[in-house]
C-alpha cells in the first residue's frame, strides 16, 4: 500500500504543511473512528477544479463490521460519481447522503438522494461527508461511510458514541483535530473506545460513562455512582484531565490502587478554540503490570545468581592462587595458574551479567578485562608483554560470550608459553563481527609453529580446550597457521562463531 505522503505528492497539489496536517489526521483518527461505527476515508481533489478525487486513507472501526473488504487507498472517484463530496469542499459543510455503491452505470448521487430506484443488489452507503480544515482553508473530505440501515443507532452507548463522533467532526472542521500535540507514553498500546469511555465536562464532571468505564472504576474501589462527579471526589487524581483541558493537548497518566493499574488518555474536546469537555479512554493493564513486576523480580533473581556465582569463582581463584604459592615444582604451579586465569575469565562473564537486566553482554568490555587478566598475570622483566586489541563485536549472548572469552585467554596464554625469554612478545588481538557470525584473530611474533604441526595431533590442554569450545560447543571454526606479515615468524589463530545462539546449536 502506497504511503500517504507518496500518494500527495504524485496525486494531488497539497503542500507541505498541508500533507503533514493530514499525516497527524491519519494517525490519531481511530478514535473517532470507532466512535463513528463506520470506517473513515480521506479524500483529496486532485485538481485545482476538484472534478476527481484520490483516497489517501482509510481506517477500520474497531466497534463495528467494515464496509470495504478491499483496500481503497489509492481509488479514484469523479466529481459525477460524488456530487455530495464536492459540495462539502466547496461549501466547508458536513454533508450526510445515502449512495449507490458501487455507483450503476451512468448513475450519480443525486438520484439516489431523489428516491430513483437502483438495480437489484445494489447496497447503499450511508456517507457523512467532513471538511478537512487546515488553516484557512478546506484541503480535504473526511468520509464516514458505513452500510445503510446496518449502522447501529441505537441505545444510550450508540447515542453518545455518535454524539462524539460529532463533535470530532467538528474540530475537524474547525482545524483543531488532530491535535497539535500529544503526550506519549511508549509502554502500552494506546487505549481505544471498546477498552472503556468517560466524558467530562468543562468542570471535569462525568457526564457519561461506558459499561467497560464503569468496570475499570470499579476495579479502582469505585461503588458509587459516578455521574455529575469528579474522579478526585473518589480519591482518583484528575490531574491528566486538567492538563487536557488547560494545554489543550492530549494527555495520559497511569493510576494505581493495590494491584490494579489504569491507563487513563484524555483528548480535550474543542468547539472554537474554547474546551467544551474531555473525552477520557481507560484501559485496564493491570496484568501487564503483573508481569512487569515478575520480570523484574526475576531479573534481579538472575543478576543476584551471577553475582554469587561470580564471588564463588573468585574465591576458588584466590584459592588456587594460594595453592600455587606453596608448589615447588614450576609446571604445577603453571599449571594451577592457567587454571586460575580460566576461572578468572569466566568469572568476568558472569561479573559482566550480573550488572545488566539482559543475557546480554558487551563483548568488547570483556575481551579487554580477560587481555588484561593474561597480561598482569605474564609481564615480567624477563619476559615483557605487550598485547593490543582493535575492533568490535558488541554485544553477545552470555552462553557465546563465556566460552569465547575462555578460547581468547587460552590462545594468549598459549602464545605466552610458547615465547622466547628475555625477548619482547608482542600479540595483536582483532575482534572480527558482521551481522550473521563474530571472530577472533589472535597474531604473535613469537617462534611460530613447529615444521609438520597439525592441529588434529600436536595440541596440548589449551588448545584442546580452545577447540571443544569453539567447534564442538559453539559450531564455529577455527584455523591456525604462520603469521607471514610478522618478522621474526610468528603465529596467527583465528576463530570464528555463528552471533546467535539459536545459529550456534543448530551448526553444532
Amino acid at each position: 500500500m502506497a504511503r500517504l505522503a507518496d500518494l500527495a505528492v504524485a496525486e494531488t497539489t497539497l503542500t507541505s504543511p498541508q500533507v503533514a496536517h493530514l499525516q497527524r489526521l491519519v494517525a490519531s483518527w481511530s478514535l473517532p473512528c470507532d466512535l463513528a461505527f463506520a470506517d473513515l476515508l480521506l479524500y483529496v481533489p486532485t485538481n485545482a477544479s476538484a472534478e476527481e478525487f484520490v483516497v489517501i486513507g482509510h481506517v477500520r472501526p474497531a466497534t463495528a463490521a467494515t464496509f470495504h473488504v478491499n483496500d481503497p487507498v489509492g481509488t479514484r472517484v469523479l466529481r459525477s460519481q460524488r456530487p455530495a463530496m464536492s459540495r462539502c469542499l466547496l461549501d466547508g459543510q458536513r454533508l450526510e447522503v445515502p449512495i449507490a455503491f458501487p455507483p450503476p452505470a451512468g448513475a450519480v448521487d443525486d438520484t439516489v438522494e431523489e428516491g430513483v430506484q437502483a438495480p437489484i443488489g445494489t447496497r447503499f452507503l450511508l456517507a457523512d461527508h467532513v471538511p478537512v480544515r487546515c488553516g484557512d482553508e478546506i484541503i480535504a473530505v473526511m468520509a464516514r461511510e458505513g452500510e445503510a440501515g446496518l449502522t447501529r443507532t441505537f441505545g444510550q452507548l450508540e447515542r453518545e458514541y455518535r454524539d462524539l463522533f460529532g463533535r470530532f467532526c467538528q474540530m475537524v472542521e474547525d482545524g483543531s483535530f488532530p491535535l497539535e500535540r500529544a503526550e506519549q507514553s511508549g509502554e502500552f498500546r494506546e487505549p481505544r473506545v471498546g477498552d472503556g469511555v468517560l466524558v467530562l465536562d468543562r468542570e471535569r464532571r462525568i457526564e457519561f460513562a461506558s459499561p467497560n468505564a464503569l468496570s475499570a472504576l470499579h476495579r479502582l474501589g469505585v461503588r458509587s455512582e459516578v455521574v455529575g462527579r469528579r474522579l478526585d471526589a473518589f480519591g482518583l487524581a484528575d490531574g491528566v484531565v486538567r492538563r487536557a483541558l488547560e494545554t489543550r493537548f492530549s494527555t495520559i497518566a497511569e493510576v494505581e490502587r493495590a494491584e490494579v493499574s489504569i491507563v487513563v488518555r484524555c483528548h480535550p474536546l474543542l468547539n472554537g478554540g474554547r474546551a467544551t469537555g474531555v473525552l477520557v479512554l481507560l484501559r485496564d493493564v493491570s496484568e501487564l503490570r503483573s508481569r512487569d513486576r515478575l520480570l523484574v523480580s526475576k531479573d534481579a533473581t538472575i543478576r543476584e545468581i551471577h553475582h554469587r556465582v561470580k564471588n564463588n569463582l573468585q574465591t576458588i581463584q584466590s584459592l588456587l592462587h594460594l595453592q600455587q604459592r606453596r608448589l615447588d615444582s614450576a609446571e604445577a604451579k603453571r599449571a594451577v595458574a592457567q587454571s586460575a586465569r580460566r576461572i578468572g575469565s569466566i568469572a568476568i562473564v558472569h561479573e559482566t551479567l550480573s550488572s545488566d537486566a539482559t543475557d546480554e553482554v558487551d563483548f568488547d568490555v570483556v575481551a579487554r578485562r580477560v587481555l588484561r587478566l593474561v597480561e598482569e598475570g605474564f609481564d615480567s622483566p624477563e619476559r615483557p608483554l605487550r598485547v593490543g586489541i582493535t575492533g568490535s563485536i558488541g554485544e553477545l549472548a552470555g552462553q557465546i560470550a563465556m566460552p569465547l572469552a575462555v578460547a581468547l585467554a587460552e590462545v594468549v596464554q598459549n602464545a605466552v608459553d610458547h615465547g622466547e625469554a628475555g625477548r619482547n612478545l608482542e600479540v595483536d588481538v582483532s575482534l572480527l563481527a558482521d551481522p550473521r557470525e563474530v571472530g577472533v584473530r589472535i597474531v604473535d611474533n613469537g617462534p611460530g609453529l613447529p615444521e609438520g604441526f597439525s592441529l588434529d595431533r600436536d595440541v596440548g590442554l589449551g588448545l584442546t580446550i580452545v577447540r571443544t569450545f569453539i567447534i564442538s560447543d559453539l559450531g564455529g571454526t577455527m584455523t591456525i597457521g604462520r603469521a607471514h606479515d610478522r618478522e621474526p615468524l610468528g603465529t596467527v589463530v583465528e576463530f570464528r562463531v555463528p552471533r546467535r545462539l539459536s545459529e550456534a546449536t543448530s551448526v553444532g
